[in-house]
């Protein structure tokens, strides 16, 4: 069953609806042997079968029994409409150590968190952002949306900078009703305009859950010897040994990281991180979970 998570095997499928299906699949195959039981995601009832429905779900034990083709639908833990807010600046694209770059890593989980939702019927939305939003879908209990979602993620190109507080202002003026935003960055910005962008989303009475992307050469930094360190976002290059900027580099994030932790409890969410080496059954599960405790202060 590892492969079906695993980002190294996921990366060799080249289109994000049928990642995301791949995914699912496996998850839910999973989900009754998993530790995260109570994030919402149960078997709730049966439906008919319907043109457009995954075949993978069909129930062949009541198709034995009554002679027409059923569906299992899952339960969900709110019909609130999910938006998903996905950062699509340069950044974004770095791939250090592992399989998927950051966006791609980002992209895949929300294809899957989406087809997830869009099973038990509920509507899913897509918003891509970079100094500016790129392109927003808004949420649909709809195969054909989602497919929309798919088609557009796959032609994103890397922006040239991040201007996240800017785009999530927008991005709340483009919501029409209260519902889930999942948000997936690497917050490489400074904290002040994301948490006024967040403020917005908030006080609008969106539901936030904060998703930190990060690639494993970034938390870890095991850089050494010397080298030229690319800057992204027109950040310029350094020749130096990253050895030796380690340390400041590390304190570095990690106070960028506190403050933006602080601002998001204020906000009674947390910021959850994602390293994109992480099995994909556990990055939905950790976002789930997330979804939970948020739904419940």
């Amino acid at each position: 069953m590892a492969g079906f998570f695993d980002p190294h095997v996921i990366s060799t499928i080249q289109q994000y609806e049928m990642r995301a299906r791949r995914v699912v699949e496996g998850f839910l195959v999973g989900i009754h042997k998993s530790p995260f039981l109570g994030t919402g995601l149960e078997f709730k009832q049966h439906r008919q079968y319907v043109q457009g429905d995954d075949l993978r779900f069909l129930d062949w034990k009541v198709y034995a029994k009554t002679d027409r083709f059923f569906v299992k639908q899952f339960e969900s833990e709110t019909n609130m409409p999910c938006q998903f807010v996905l950062d699509c600046s340069e950044s974004m694209f770095y791939k250090g150590s592992a399989s998927m770059s950051k966006f791609e890593y980002a992209a895949t989980a929300a294809a899957s968190l989406a087809y997830l939702l869009l099973l038990q019927q509920d509507a899913v939305g897509f918003t891509f952002f970079d100094q500016k939003v790129r392109a927003h879908i808004p949420p649909r209990a709809t195969y054909s949306q989602f497919h929309h979602a798919m088609t557009t993620m796959e032609s994103i190109s890397p922006g040239a900078r991040t201007m996240t507080g800017d785009a999530l202002m927008a991005v709340g003026a483009n919501l029409k009703r209260r519902g889930v935003i999942i948000l997936l960055s690497d917050f490489l910005d400074d904290v002040e305009p994301i948490v006024l962008g967040l403020n917005r989303l908030c006080f609008d009475g969106q539901e936030v859950v904060a998703v930190d992307v990060a690639d494993p050469y970034e938390v870890d930094f095991p850089f050494s010897g010397p080298a030229v360190l690319e800057g992204l976002e027109q950040a310029g290059d350094l020749r130096c040994d990253p050895s030796d900027y380690r340390e400041v580099y590390l304190e570095s994030r990690e106070a960028h990281f506190a403050a933006l932790r602080a601002a998001c409890r204020r906000l009674h969410f947390d910021l959850h991180q994602l390293v994109t080496s992480k099995p994909l059954d556990e990055a939905l599960s950790e976002v789930l979970l997330q979804r939970q405790q948020t739904a419940t202060r």
